[in-house]
């Protein structure tokens, strides 16, 4: 229920019963809450538009959503009647209608799809974050989505970790699968990148194991298999899962059968063949190779076969994917159209994500882990609420919640397209802009609501308080924060709400006292504070942010 809009509608049916039609707009607080400029009313009707803006003043009717329509100028400012709004908020919370939208249709969101060969690191993490968090919200808003892993157990890299597994010696240790695994990964590169004759031989894995050799298929199943379910748990420890794990062998022999499709486009280059992207009026790259002169499939080709299949099975189809990916994103969708002309395929881009001490590479062994990223945290939260007296068991819990929280929380709140550096002081900072000061705040209401003795009845008529009315204005606007960040694949508007909304809450509960407050405005406090953590833990819940009751 987007109650917000539902006032701004309202304006524009008076606009219309007053003769007028136009744009209305939010106002800033200091002239109301909605506004409508008459300057392009002015022009069409050769009129001043200081006169305009009186004449549709005159002639309004009085309405029960707002308390104040006035004329300032050439604009027209409509003051929303609080106790309308904060009735209208409580109830919608109360009967769930606030946090409901219609159905929209299925959707799948595919991200991270990390390669398999070594455990998730933090400059992975982003991605991660974003997709899981667009998701949720989608979800939230009316779609059906189911969250895709694209597992790229097919090509060079895989290769190269199957090489070092069948060539090299290596003590594995007692690590978790893909810690043990990496190593061979990481041994193999080095030693391909001193011997080249190393190429050929891995270049063989590649065409033996697309064509099914039955002893590489059983080693990817042991080690590439072992890496996914390390990335797995790495990923359920930050509250993410999958509804699908798509492995890129699956979708080999119906890359093969889609070419048909692109015969007009393709070109040979000395037995390897290539889609011209000139001549499909794409520029920034002449050529797409899709096929090796072996014979052997390129990811392009398997990455069509994927998207299309992913067409097949939702209306909307959303990919994850960093910055440098754009250009083949372009590409992968202009030739996915050629064979489903009715796929719809998006992508949400974000900038990486660095720590202080600089980039990360899996190659290279240059990493921080996500794990180690989570231990970290939890290690700098105990030390912040050492001296707070809980059981052993419910304080190991919240330190786990308030540190996953505060990585979360720190990676969505900038702007998905901009680059970001990844800094503790920053993420857990409980009295700045962080995940664990929007959580304090929701135990904050929680403890209220516990401490209260109250059966939920409430006197709408005699809200006045200014934080009140703030709070419950930017309460409302909750759903339109929704639609807009579903809209613009943006997750990261969800996360300066909350934090703005925790801002809001927390000035209400330095001005406005409540359970020490007269009986009515006792109550009518408490039925805000009660609205304000059940949207609060939603807002959480859509940014994957678990919502402690203590802290």
């Amino acid at each position: 229920m987007e109650i917000w809009s539902s006032f701004r509608k309202e304006a524009e049916k008076l606009l219309k019963e007053a003769g007028y039609e136009g744009m209305i707009e939010d106002a800033k607080e200091e002239f109301g809450d909605f506004t409508f400029p008459c300057f392009s009313l002015a022009k069409e009707r050769k009129e001043s538009p200081v006169d305009i803006a009186k004449d549709i003043v005159e002639k309004m009717e009085k309405s029960e959503y707002f308390e104040k329509i006035e004329n300032v100028g050439p604009y027209v400012n409509f003051h929303i009647n609080p106790k309308k709004m904060v009735r209208e908020v409580i109830e919608a919370v109360r009967n769930g209608s606030l946090f409901k939208f219609e159905s929209k249709g299925s959707a799948i969101v595919e991200h991270t799809s990390a390669n398999p060969t070594g455990p998730l690191h933090v400059g992975r993490t982003r991605n991660s974050i974003i997709g899981d968090s667009l998701a949720r919200i989608l979800r939230r808003y009316g779609y059906d989505v189911k969250v895709h892993y694209f597992v790229n157990d097919v090509g060079k890299q895989v290769a190269t970790l199957l090489w070092g597994a069948k060539n090299i010696s290596l003590e594995e240790g007692e690590e978790r699968e893909d810690y043990r695994y990496v190593k061979y990964y990481q041994k193999a590169y080095e030693l391909l990148e001193k011997n080249p004759e190393i190429e050929k031989e891995v270049q063989d894995i590649i065409w033996r194991y697309e064509r099914g050799d039955a002893e590489l298929r059983e080693m990817a199943n042991k080690y590439i298999g072992g890496i996914m379910r390390g990335i797995e748990e790495s990923l359920r420890n930050i509250n993410i899962e999958f509804d699908e794990f798509v492995w890129e062998s699956s979708l080999v022999e119906k890359a093969k059968e889609l070419v048909k499709y692109l015969e007009d486009y393709l070109e040979e280059d000395d037995g390897a063949y290539y889609v011209n992207l000139k001549r499909l009026g794409l520029e920034g790259k002449e050529r797409l190779y899709l096929y090796r002169s072996d014979g052997t499939t390129l990811y392009p080709l398997r990455d069509i076969a994927y998207h299309v299949y992913k067409a097949d099975k939702a209306e909307r189809n959303i990919d994850v994917l960093g910055e440098d990916h754009k250009l083949h994103f372009e590409v992968i969708k202009k030739l996915v159209k050629l064979i489903r002309p009715q796929a719809k395929l998006e992508a949400l881009f974000y900038s990486f994500v660095k720590l202080p001490e600089g980039k990360m590479s899996t190659r290279r062994g240059t990493v921080v882990y996500l794990d180690d990223l989570v231990r970290e945290g939890m290690k700098k939260v105990e030390e912040i609420i050492k001296t707070r007296e809980y059981p052993e068991e419910e304080k190991r819990e919240i330190i786990k919640k308030v540190a996953v929280g505060a990585i979360r929380f720190h990676i969505l709140n900038v702007q998905e397209e901009k680059p970001m550096t990844f800094r503790w002081e920053n993420a857990l900072n409980f009295e700045g802009e962080s995940g664990p000061f929007i959580q304090y705040t929701h135990a904050r209401a929680t403890s209220i609501l516990k401490k209260a003795s109250w059966v939920g009845e409430y006197d709408a008529s005699i809200i006045s308080h200014p934080q009140e009315i703030r709070l419950v204005k930017l309460m409302a606007k909750y759903p339109e924060v929704i639609k807009e960040a579903s809209e613009k694949l943006a997750p990261y508007l969800v996360a300066r709400y909350a934090y703005k909304l925790a801002s809001q809450f927390n000035q209400f509960y330095r001005d406005c006292p409540v359970l020490k407050a007269e009986e009515n405005t006792r109550n009518l406090r408490l039925a805000i504070v009660s609205a304000f953590r059940d949207i609060l833990k939603d807002v959480l819940e859509l940014l994957g942010i678990d919502a402690p009751e203590k802290m």
